[in-house]
């Protein structure tokens, strides 16, 4: 309902709008989705924890990701550990935000591979993975205690890769990616300590 409502206001490509509606679809199903390397239970928990522990980062995330697939500027929707990665080409910059279990990324150039190998061939992708895992551990708090210093970080004019929410979430990823992926992390791109 809310897609063809959505659809109404905008000008009319069959193809086009076939794309976005499936990418859509595809965005919108991530919410249901859990980690195959998780329990039976730590999976119920993580669906469940979307509707109410992160729920406001989840309906941020979810609402701007189908958003940005409705208005053209999702490519593709890749999904690893139950976690949504929508990515789209950018022109100037590349870059990410994770909001909840959805991730959007900015790419200013192809990225290879479908699915797990998509994410694990792309450190950023792993990065952004990391601070999901902080919205499943301050819930409720993640927006003004992670979210808002990491985007006010990112937009001042200090070293943003060296600031602490992006070092702890690189410490997440490198932990979970180096156990079940067996990734050999680069700590000289996303390092894992504050070096000032």
């Amino acid at each position: 309902m809310v897609f063809s409502i959505f659809a109404s206001f905008m000008p009319y490509d069959n193809r086009k709008w076939r794309k976005r509606l499936r990418l859509a679809f595809q965005i919108t199903r991530g919410l249901f989705l859990t980690d195959p390397n998780r329990s039976a239970m730590g999976g119920v928990w993580q669906v469940v924890s979307r509707f109410t522990w992160e729920l406001p980062q989840t309906l941020v995330g979810w609402l701007f990701t189908v958003v940005r697939a409705l208005v053209g500027r999702v490519d593709r929707v890749d999904v690893l550990g139950g976690i949504t990665f929508a990515s789209g080409k950018a022109r100037s910059f590349g870059g990410g935000v994770s909001l909840g279990s959805f991730i959007d990324l900015w790419l200013w150039r192809e990225m290879s591979g479908d699915g797990d190998g998509f994410v694990v061939g792309n450190q950023l992708c792993m990065h952004e993975f990391g601070h999901t895992a902080d919205s499943q551990r301050f819930g409720w708090a993640y927006l003004p205690l992670i979210g808002l210093p990491s985007l006010l970080s990112a937009m001042g004019k200090g070293n943003h890769n060296i600031f602490w929410t992006e070092t702890r979430a690189n410490r997440h990823a490198k932990r979970y990616f180096s156990k079940h992926y067996a990734v050999a992390w680069n700590d000289s791109c996303y390092p894992t300590e504050n070096l000032t």
